[in-house]
């Protein structure tokens, strides 16, 4: 049987059928497109420092969003301040359920073992793997043109193809991209609580568990089984999953969820932004592009410093806009004018997309300035991004552990839509 214990090798001709049994029926924003910060619900509430919105508060300055990012969460399956519709859409024990409660909790074991797979940067596997990206974006995508960016079917499927090629070292094909690229074309079914998925007759949940069913068909098609085997057997056995295919649903929803869905976002915005284009899912009103008033100039800022200009625009437009944490004890919070107390287990939802705002750290925040002074302060990668790989994580624990990856890989894809485009600014 398909990702049973009867081989211990690469397994083959497992079907998609065979697949489905072995999971629930029911198997289971821009992260892609999570909901944008409801302002008007925020300014309804006093635009103080709080508001109340689904089943939790938000929070959103930056001093408190640093601060829960620096500790230690309590997680649940929790999404967007609800309870997430599992197992219907979302896969069970997910790394953004689990709590980061030490380093030999369930959440920290799997999540070293992802790195160790599939993003050890400095081994010579994923350094040859990065390397080769640009001739193989090249190779796919001939006579680049920055404009060819608008259709972002195209930079969905370059991002699947590199994030793939880079973890699993196989450059797929333009179909099994295409599949890929589901993680972000439905990136907006994820922010759907279960009673909107029930009134839309659960066509977006039978859309996500047929996305999960093909991502594990592709795994299965180039025979890459393996690396889960492996990555379970390293595991205690409390946190081992049986069937094994359990867990490979569990770690191909991250990639594809948060690195797929999350580095389109990324690829999707930077190109517009070089294009001084502000991307359709953003209030327009909030981004100045200031002295940048042509894409030549933007172009010239963007080869002056990409990994600046990268930041920069994120920080306005991050691809994934907050995370739900449960409290760990009752809190007292100021909701328009009034002091609500809330007990422990309740959700708050951090929203770092407004802290990449906050004036108090970031002065005239709607400004773009890739030549910020703070802007490695912005919590843009669910946590402080400064460079020093040891520190962040240490400062950060939750911080996005494809940071790295995303940044290669936007850098790559852009690289090559630009290296046609004249040197000198306008």
């Amino acid at each position: 049987m398909g990702f049973s214990r009867s081989r211990t090798t690469s397994i083959h001709g497992l079907g998609l059928v065979e697949v489905r049994d072995q999971w629930p029926h029911r198997i289971g924003v821009k992260w892609g497109q999570s909901p944008r910060p409801l302002h008007w619900e925020w300014e309804a509430f006093g635009s103080g420092e709080a508001w109340y919105h689904g089943a939790g508060y938000w929070t959103w300055k930056y001093k408190d969003v640093d601060e829960i990012m620096k500790s230690q969460q309590v997680r649940g399956a929790d999404f967007g301040a609800m309870n997430a519709p599992i197992p219907d859409l979302f896969a069970t024990d997910l790394l953004i359920f689990l709590s980061n409660d030490g380093p030999n909790s369930e959440w920290a074991l799997i999540r070293r073992a992802v790195h160790e797979h599939f993003l050890n940067m400095g081994s010579k596997t994923y350094d040859d793997r990065v390397e080769a990206l640009p001739s193989l974006i090249a190779a796919d995508w001939p006579n680049a043109q920055l404009t060819d960016m608008n259709d972002t079917s195209l930079c969905q499927r370059l991002v699947a193809k590199s994030i793939f090629y880079v973890m699993f070292g196989i450059w797929v094909d333009d179909s099994e991209a295409t599949i890929l690229s589901g993680w972000r074309t439905n990136a907006g079914m994820f922010i759907l609580p279960r009673l909107v998925q029930r009134f839309l007759f659960n066509v977006g949940v039978r859309r996500v568990q047929k996305l999960r069913e093909q991502t594990i068909g592709i795994i299965q098609k180039h025979g890459l089984e393996q690396v889960f085997f492996d990555i379970n057997d390293g595991l205690p056995e409390q946190y081992q999953r049986n069937p094994v295919v359990k867990l490979a649903d569990q770690i191909m929803f991250v990639i594809g969820f948060a690195g797929i869905g999350g580095t389109s976002g990324s690829v999707e915005t930077v190109s517009q932004f070089l294009q001084v284009k502000k991307p359709s899912e953003s209030a327009k009103d909030q981004i100045d592009f200031g002295e940048f008033k042509t894409s030549e100039q933007m172009i010239a800022a963007y080869r002056d410093n990409s990994d600046a200009y990268i930041r920069e625009t994120l920080r306005l437009d991050p691809p994934v806009t907050s995370a739900t944490r449960r409290i760990k004890e009752a809190q007292s919070v100021d909701l328009a004018g009034r002091s609500i107390d809330f007990p422990a287990g309740t959700l708050n939802q951090y929203v770092l997309s407004m802290a990449n705002r906050d004036e108090h750290v970031f002065p005239e925040p709607s400004l773009f300035n890739p030549n910020r002074e703070d802007l490695n302060r912005a919590l843009t990668w669910n946590g402080a991004f400064t460079g020093n790989f040891t520190k962040d994580v240490e400062t950060y624990p939750r911080i996005c552990p494809g940071r790295y990856l995303s940044l290669q890989v936007t850098k790559a894809i852009v690289n090559h839509a630009i290296s046609s485009a004249p040197t000198n600014s306008a």
